[in-house]
């Protein structure tokens, strides 16, 4: 995850730096009572309101498509990145947060639990064959599904 936004930090400051100059890109690592939040800051731009809905999709990248003969194996390009940084994220009960001003540059934060109690892992529900093995409870946001809920097995 750390890796991930890093590196979309790196590759946005380089090819698109703020003004002309090259800023660095700020890391802040802060350990709260209950989180422990990264921040990863760059000066690279930023992305436009209208493309930020986006970032989380599957096969969708802001990099140029990896050449295919290629013998360099490439860093980005493919749009799994930010998506499956996310869902590792939400695993562990944390997730990852974009706010990005065009025409300024990014900030990305990946919040975790501290707290071991609450590091548990969360698993979705994938479909209704898995669902026949449990018996249902009460029902809770599902979190890879905006506003759809789903039981949590007792």
């Amino acid at each position: 995850m750390v890796f991930e936004l890093i590196k979309n930090a790196l590759r946005a400051s380089v090819e698109n730096p703020f003004t002309g100059e090259k800023h660095p890109v700020q890391i802040c690592i802060v350990q709260g009572k209950k989180d422990i939040s990264i921040k990863v800051s760059d000066r690279g731009r930023g992305i436009p309101m209208s493309e930020q809905d986006q970032l989380f999709d599957y096969h969708y990248s802001t990099a140029p498509e990896p050449e295919k003969d290629s013998r360099i194996p490439p860093l980005a390009g493919f749009g799994y990145g930010l998506p499956l940084s996310r869902l590792y994220a939400r695993y562990l009960n944390g997730n990852i947060r974009l706010v990005s001003v065009e025409g300024y540059g990014t900030d990305a934060v990946i919040y975790l639990q501290n707290l071991s109690e609450n590091a548990s892992e969360v698993l979705p529900l994938f479909n209704k064959t898995s669902q026949a093995k449990y018996q249902i409870g009460t029902m809770v946001q599902d979190w890879n599904v905006a506003g759809k809920s789903r039981p949590i097995w007792s």
